[in-house]
């Protein structure tokens, strides 16, 4: 767990599943809620479901995962792929989805070893995304990939 500007990054356990449950996003077109992220591709190995916390509340969610494959872009051991990455509608337009893009730099490197980039897909029709993780500080790889019918534009970010 890492505290920066008065949010946690903590990873899930199974005794936050009542805080997960409450997660309320009724717009999730672009990122799974949280509940559903974790279960969902069950078979895939190496995931680390992060909550955002402000003051003990969920504010928001987002998965990190290692050995991710994504047919046009390579990714190696020192990677992480970052996904389903949300804030709570109820917490949403308080700058908790950049501060959390901010501390996961400092996340990453205390708590995983010999990883130097993230790599992300972002939805070509979700621009408020792609304006976030490129204020943030991550760069369009310009390669492209399609996903349950939906265009992804690949971002990474050095760590």
């Amino acid at each position: 767990m890492i505290e920066y500007k008065g949010i946690k990054l903590k990873e899930a356990t199974i005794g936050d599943i009542p805080l997960i449950e409450s997660y309320a996003l009724e717009d999730h077109q672009y990122a799974d809620m949280p509940i559903k992220a974790m279960t969902n591709s069950l078979h895939e190995t190496q995931k680390h479901p992060i909550l955002i916390l402000n003051k003990e509340n969920l504010v928001g969610f987002f998965i990190l995962q290692k050995n991710k494959v994504i047919e046009t872009f390579p990714m190696d051991n020192t990677s992480l792929f970052l996904r389903d990455h949300s804030i709570d509608e109820r917490f949403q337009e308080k700058g908790f989805g950049k501060l959390s893009i901010e501390a996961l730099p400092i996340y990453i490197r205390n708590s995983f070893d010999n990883i130097n980039k993230v790599v992300l897909a972002v939805d070509y029709d979700n621009l408020s995304g792609q304006m976030l993780y490129l204020k943030t500080g991550f760069k369009d790889t310009k390669e492209r990939y399609k996903e349950n019918n939906r265009f992804k534009f690949i971002y990474f970010k050095k760590i």
